[in-house]
């Protein structure tokens, strides 16, 4: 804890000197790297910051889901824009370093990142608890904090909502690849049932085999579109055979394969 609060005092004289903006106008392409007080691994699979809600029951439903918000070492931010209760946008942009640094500033100045702490796996008598966290990975420091650590309880709605506005050019996402698991699920009158008519995507080979298998192209893009405007709980039914999915792309959802 005294190492956090150096690092945390340390940066705020360093970011109150720098004098840094909050807002800078984005960029389509990945802008070139600017040297500064505030640093990170640039590779485009590092995490610089991530704000998600995780926890609760774990099935295959839940590994198509996206951070709520993550920059990544090559200067993207994907976020999740909910529209409706299953209607959602996965949004991108490239940024610049002035703009993250401004953010990272805002994070630890304005709102005092470095002093909280992760504390859920402290949680005795609680079974799978939701809740929210945060990490933060710069300057050669990585550092995590949850809802337990006593943070206000409008602390993680304004954090997300700040690292959503550091794009001013937001582009859809849409996967040119992504992992596909299936397995076989009984039928649920209560849940969205879509009859799958894919003639060269069987989900019984996919489901048999136990392995994730790598899609490309227009039914790609039909499950995509299923998994981002229907409970995430669907029924697919491929020759009198329901099944749940799951759709996994590299660099976008939570937990995924490199692509192949």
């Amino acid at each position: 804890m005294g190492q956090t609060r150096s690092v945390f005092y340390a940066l705020c004289l360093l970011f109150l000197l720098a004098a840094c903006q909050f807002t800078e106008q984005a960029q389509v392409n990945p802008p070139p790297r600017q040297p500064g007080l505030i640093d990170w691994d640039r590779s485009p699979t590092s995490i610089v910051f991530q704000a998600d809600v995780i926890g609760g029951p774990q099935d295959i439903t839940r590994m198509s889901e996206v951070p709520i918000c993550t920059i990544y070492g090559d200067n993207r931010v994907v976020w999740v824009n909910e529209l409706d209760a299953f209607h959602v946008e996965i949004l991108y942009d490239f940024v610049s370093d002035e703009a993250i640094s401004s953010f990272i500033t805002y994070l630890t100045v304005q709102e005092r990142i470095y002093t909280y702490e992760a504390h859920a796996t402290e949680q005795a008598g609680v079974v799978a608890p939701v809740f929210e966290v945060v990490t933060i990975n710069v300057n050669g420091q990585l550092h995590t904090a949850d809802a337990f650590s006593g943070w206000d309880s409008d602390w993680f709605s304004r954090v997300v909502r700040s690292c959503k506005q550091i794009s001013q050019s937001p582009i859809l996402f849409e996967p040119a690849g992504a992992w596909l698991i299936a397995e076989t699920a009984e039928y649920n009158m209560s849940v969205p049932t879509v009859n799958w008519d894919g003639r060269s995507l069987t989900l019984a080979d996919v489901a048999s085999s136990g392995q994730p298998r790598w899609i490309e192209g227009e039914e790609m893009l039909r499950l995509w579109n299923y998994l981002t405007t229907l409970p995430s709980n669907m029924l697919f039914l491929q020759n009198n055979v329901f099944y749940r999915i799951a759709l996994q792309v590299p660099g976008i959802s939570r937990t995924s394969p490199p692509p192949p």
